[in-house]
């Protein structure tokens, strides 16, 4: 889940040209877009997305009430007009009222209560269900308590009539609905696609400004052309989008010199020197990536230990060295520019911000001495599961190197594996350490922080503490409805996830990329990560 952000998180950020000394390089002629994307795309299920590729399927092929605009704020889509009763609990949203589908039929309000039924649901297992609590019934519908779907706060009054219901006021709510998660799903697709359902491009279906084409569910090449009947069609410009995954960002590179590709994102090496090239752009984003520790193994139980871990790593260095112009230090666990104080305008990182976050390497060999005499061990050894990107591998070789050096009697070792893999075994719990990255999907901490949250679908180390459970309560429940007491009850939340070593935060994520000048329009949402290329153009 993934993000730039420019002056503020609030704003989307169009990736736009640096000036430098070389030769512009030839571009494939036409207005057709040329992309690399690395990773593999994996499904266009609006219920079950998780990956950055997939995220950029859906976000292209979907669109919901709202969307993330140019400013980087919700803005109405499927929805014309929405009315708020006063309490805040009933949101009423008038449809536009020539919604299609890809195929040419009718999208209304029903697609809406289905997709949203079909999500909360627990035979779905969907990844995005978490998101809908606070919606009526939504907690209950997914615990077991209720089992009448009919319950969930979404009704169809008419065909372009849809109502949601609250349980409680969520602040974050108009930046939730344009999440791919609320998408609308058409039924009779979906369950005459039954579980083919977004593994191909037959076996999806459009809402939004581009239709997916030539992917077989598992090509590396494939192609995303103008959805005709989309609503706002004449707003898009570009007839299509190719995209080319790549193993790494060495072979992006080079399809962009050769002049085969219109964006290739860069790695450390290739920043550093490719920023003297016109098209060089580097954009922030509302990402932290961060070290997890499993809670199956007992020696990472110790809070001791993890504290040690985390007080062990230079970020500094980490960001500087191993992730040149790709990374920050990260100073918490929810990304910089993601939301304010709303009293003082401080980011909430420097408000938030601990010592349990930063590099000590005697407190931290105190703190892991004192956790070994706890645990009774004298050595540990314990596996690092990373992906097999560049970066990865990279930054797994240095918490390794750091941890070991820092760490008497700690022996760690890496294991790199594809994406799909890392997924698996993570979902497993079948790690000690892990590297995972989270990008925001809307503006608020509430997004990265009911990550840690017993029982939450993405807690992926089964950390579980009730006062942290109590302080997220608090800021999502209690305090809901009062901003200056439920900004204090998140960093509260944060600090004390922070003080227990729920996760180790190592930097706030960075793109380095190169990207044709002659395209224009091209968006990336800081706190979805996405591109958008509805009003992309090359000239």
């Amino acid at each position: 889940m993934n993000k730039f952000v420019k002056n503020s998180v609030l704003m989307s950020v169009a990736l736009v040209a640096v000036a430098g000394a070389s030769t512009q390089v030839a571009h494939a002629a036409g207005k057709e877009l040329n992309w690399t994307l690395t990773g593999d795309l994996k499904t266009t299920d609006p219920s079950n997305v998780a990956d950055i590729p997939s995220q950029n399927a859906v976000q292209a092929t979907g669109e919901g009430l709202y969307r993330v605009g140019t400013s980087g704020q919700p803005e109405l889509a499927a929805a014309q007009s929405v009315d708020v009763s006063d309490d805040g609990l009933t949101w009423t949203f008038k449809l536009r009222d020539n919604l299609k589908w890809s195929d040419g039929s009718q999208l209304t309000a029903h697609d809406f209560v289905y997709s949203w039924q079909r999500t909360n649901n627990p035979k779905t297992a969907a990844i995005g269900s978490m998101f809908f609590s606070g919606i009526k019934n939504a907690d209950a519908i997914q615990s077991g308590k209720v089992t009448d779907m009919n319950q969930l706060g979404v009704k169809a009054l008419d065909d372009t009539t849809l109502q949601v219901t609250l349980d409680r006021p969520l602040p974050q709510l108009k930046a939730e609905l344009a999440m791919m998660y609320f998408f609308p799903e058409k039924e009779s697709f979906v369950t005459t696609t039954g579980k083919a359902f977004g593994t191909t491009a037959k076996d999806s279906l459009s809402s939004g400004p581009y239709v997916l084409k030539k992917w077989d569910g598992s090509s590396s090449t494939y192609q995303y052309v103008k959805n005709p009947y989309y609503w706002d069609a004449d707003a898009v410009k570009t007839p299509a989008v190719n995209v080319t995954t790549t193993a790494d960002a060495t072979t992006s590179f080079n399809l962009y010199n050769a002049g085969k590709a219109d964006f290739a994102q860069l790695n450390a090496t290739q920043a550093r020197n490719s920023k003297h090239k016109h098209g060089f752009t580097t954009v922030h984003t509302a990402a932290t990536t961060y070290m997890t520790m499993n809670q199956k193994n007992p020696v990472l139980k110790n809070v001791k230990l993890r504290q040690a871990m985390s007080y062990a790593v230079n970020r500094e260095k980490l960001a500087k060295n191993v992730l040149t112009g790709a990374a920050e230090p990260a100073k918490t666990f929810v990304a910089k520019g993601l939301t304010k104080d709303p009293n003082t305008g401080k980011d909430f990182v420097d408000t938030a911000h601990t010592k349990y976050v930063s590099y000590n390497k005697a407190e931290a060999a105190k703190l892991w001495a004192a956790g070994l005499k706890e645990t009774g061990k004298k050595t540990v050894k314990l596996t690092l599961l990373t992906g097999d990107t560049d970066a990865a591998k990279q930054t797994g070789q240095y918490l390794q190197s750091q941890l070991e050096t820092n760490l008497k009697g700690l022996q760690v070792s890496v294991k790199s594996v594809p994406a799909k893999q890392t997924s698996a075994l993570t979902k497993a719990g079948k790690f000690d350490l892990g590297l995972s990255t989270w990008n925001a999907d809307y503006t608020d901490p509430v997004d990265m922080l009911q990550t840690l949250v017993t029982g939450a679908s993405w807690n992926l180390t089964g950390w579980s503490d009730p006062k942290y459970d109590e302080l997220y309560r608090k800021a999502t429940v209690t305090d809901a409805d009062d901003k200056a007491a439920r900004y204090k009850d998140l960093v509260a939340a944060e600090q004390y996830a922070e003080n227990q070593g729920a996760v180790a935060p190592l930097t706030y994520s960075k793109i380095t990329a190169l990207q044709n000048p002659d395209v224009k329009g091209v968006y990336v949402n800081p706190v979805g990560g996405t591109f958008d290329w509805k009003h992309a153009e090359k000239k």
